[in-house]
């Protein structure tokens, strides 16, 4: 049976009157006494169930003149939860004596799909439309305010989303700062972004295709989006700057991609779960097996990649991130948690590819001596780093995290090649720009 919406309908009719004076006489003066009123106002009952995919009885509303009164009045519904519609749609007018039955639906909605939090005390919900016969889901972006008393929840206000259809895809950086979010429903995206330096707004960018995946790295400066089999690495600004070549990849046979496309914390490296067989359409997947490719989202080379002793709890069903999130890695990328047929399977990389990640600042001049905080993956100690061939002075924080001096080199884009001891070796084309003093 549906669950029943329970709306509380709030009428809210403007009445504004100034009061005019002129100077002089005793400031003593008695106020003026107040208006009389011109209308009244009533309606049948205070509150109203409504059914998922159904209408509510109606809610009949009347005006009454009082004092000659004779204008018409008019009348907004507000404190309307999302997903609710008004016949007649609010605001609308009526005269003395006149009544008007009011019908609220609710939208058929199979609930939330992600859910996402924020640093601005607010939280995104992304509402499937998959109960509605149609599969149409409008507002389908929900907003909830955590410093309202109670916690409030309504379609997201943004100007830049409130017209989209369908249920968008969700995540935030680590901190809440940053959201993005991709539509699945709407070939050519779009995707976007939320700061919580601008709440009141989303960037917006048409993208090429459908997205079925969506991860963010874990300060936000870039996001992965999957579509169409590809999985393309976006910068904060909504710009492709990686679409890793994945020919290693794919050279497993039957490969099905498995939502829960995971971006290591600082986006050095890309882990993709994957089945080599077709999902099941009910448990449990007998004939197939699960793996996981880690690669460089940079190029797509592979870096690792593993098999787990049982399936991911896909099944057919489940073809996007709207459906599923079967993995996650934990903040160095060396713990993967997996959802398979029997539950959680946790697995324990000896050791973590070594990757480049982000760079900051990722310009200077080509003079040297500038300070270059990397983020990446499995840095060891007394590893070496080189900018345009040249060696750096490397200071390793952790794992994920050193910084570098820039040494002197001629002005251009440099590749920087990093090399843990063991031997392990890795580089990235372009990774910082030598500026000459005319630059």
């Amino acid at each position: 049976m549906p669950r029943p919406t329970r709306c509380i309908v709030l009428l809210l009719v403007s009445y504004v009157f100034t009061n005019a004076g002129c100077g002089g006489g005793s400031n003593n003066a008695p106020p003026p006494p107040p208006p009389q009123s011109d209308f009244a106002i009533a309606f049948s009952a205070n509150s109203v169930n409504v059914p998922q995919g159904g209408t509510s009885s109606p809610i009949t509303v009347s005006i009454s003149a009082q004092n000659g009164f004779s204008a018409s009045v008019n009348v907004s519904l507000t404190g309307v939860p999302a997903g609710i519609t008004t016949n007649p749609a609010s605001p609308f007018s009526l005269s003395p004596g006149q009544n008007a039955s009011v019908l609220f639906g609710a939208t058929l909605n199979s609930g939330p799909a992600r859910v996402t939090a924020t640093s601005a005390q607010t939280v995104f919900v992304s509402l499937s439309g998959e109960g509605n016969p149609t599969g149409a889901c409008n507002n389908c972006l929900g907003q909830m305010n955590l410093l309202a008393s109670p916690p409030s929840f309504q379609p997201a206000p943004q100007p830049e989303v409130t017209s989209l259809t369908g249920a968008p895809l969700l995540q935030a950086d680590a901190a809440g700062e940053t959201v993005y979010l991709a539509y699945d429903s709407s070939p050519g995206g779009p995707i976007g972004a939320w700061s919580a330096a601008n709440p009141n707004a989303f960037s917006i960018s048409t993208a090429d295709n459908t997205a079925t995946d969506l991860s963010t790295s874990a300060d936000g400066t870039l996001f992965a989006l999957r579509s169409r089999n590809t999985t393309g690495i976006r910068a904060s600004d909504l710009t492709l700057v990686a679409t890793p070549a994945a020919a290693e990849v794919e050279t497993v046979p039957n490969r099905v991609a498995v939502p829960g496309v995971t971006l290591h914390p600082s986006g050095a490296l890309l882990y993709e779960p994957f089945l080599d067989g077709p999902a099941p359409a009910a448990p449990t997947a007998t004939g197939v097996h699960a793996g996981i490719h880690i690669g460089d989202p940079h190029n797509g080379q592979l870096r690792l990649r593993l098999y787990l002793p049982e399936p991911f709890a896909m099944l057919n069903t489940d073809g996007d991130g709207l459906h599923g999130g079967f993995l996650t890695v934990d903040e160095n990328g060396q713990r993967l948690f997996a959802v398979t047929t029997s539950g959680l399977t946790v697995v324990q990389l000896a050791r973590v590819p070594l990757g480049i990640g982000t760079l900051n600042p990722a310009a200077g001049p080509a003079s040297g001596g500038t300070s270059v905080t990397l983020r990446g993956s499995g840095f060891q100690s007394r590893i070496m780093a080189t900018l345009g061939g040249k060696s750096c002075t490397v200071s390793l924080k952790d794992m994920n995290m050193l910084t570098l001096t820039t040494p002197a080199m001629s002005a251009g884009p440099q590749q920087l090649v990093l090399t843990n001891p063991d031997g392990e070796s890795v580089s990235l084309d372009a990774a910082f720009l030598a500026q000459s003093q005319a630059d």
